[in-house]
């Protein structure tokens, strides 16, 4: 019996599914719309780290109704000049006055890692620069000082769809970010 009501089920099916006719899609080709690979974008940067977090603030503040992504912009070596550590603060603020006396005005001591209570006095990003900084030292002072290298990666805003009067409204984003700068350029979409 259950074998009968197997068979007269699977027969019903194939009968019903051949009394349906085929389900046609409605394609019009007229309101399909091909996207352009490209578009107009504002590019905004170049950003390290500590600069992202303020530039990710005042975008958020400005609500924009389109998107916009951080990408990488580019690598950059940093040159620090600093002295080797010194054994407490009080030695490190003793050299300080020294080599204030002798002309050296920018610097500040390391309060922590491994260069705790070294003197660093800036950043340079030309090693050149670094190096007659370090030469002056030699040559007027006993510290003993020494040139550390490592690399920053810059990020940058594209910055997408953007009306006339959004541009205007991010133009005035460089006078609070004076080393970054903002230009209009062709993108990839998103």
């Amino acid at each position: 019996m259950l074998l009968a009501a197997n068979i007269l089920f699977a027969g019903m099916m194939n009968f019903q599914s051949h009394q349906q006719e085929p389900v046609l899609l409605a394609v019009s080709p007229e309101k399909i719309i091909l996207l352009q690979s490209s578009m107009d974008c504002i590019v905004w940067g170049d950003f390290t780290e500590e600069d992202l977090s303020r530039a990710d603030a005042v975008l958020d503040q400005l609500k924009l109704p389109r998107s916009y992504k951080q990408v990488f912009s580019k690598s950059i070596s940093i040159y620090q000049v600093y002295t080797a550590p010194f054994g407490n603060r009080q030695a490190a603020e003793r050299e300080i006055n020294k080599l204030r006396n002798l002309g050296f005005i920018s610097h500040r001591v390391s309060e922590a890692g491994e260069r705790l209570n070294a003197i660093f006095f800036g950043e340079f990003e030309n090693q050149a620069a670094a190096e007659k900084l370090l030469e002056q030292l030699k040559e007027k002072s006993e510290v003993s000082a020494m040139i550390y290298q490592h690399k920053i990666e810059l990020k940058k805003y594209l910055i997408f769809d953007t009306e006339p009067q959004i541009a205007a409204t991010l133009g005035y984003l460089t006078d609070q970010f004076p080393d970054s700068n903002m230009e209009q350029q062709t993108c990839e979409r998103l």
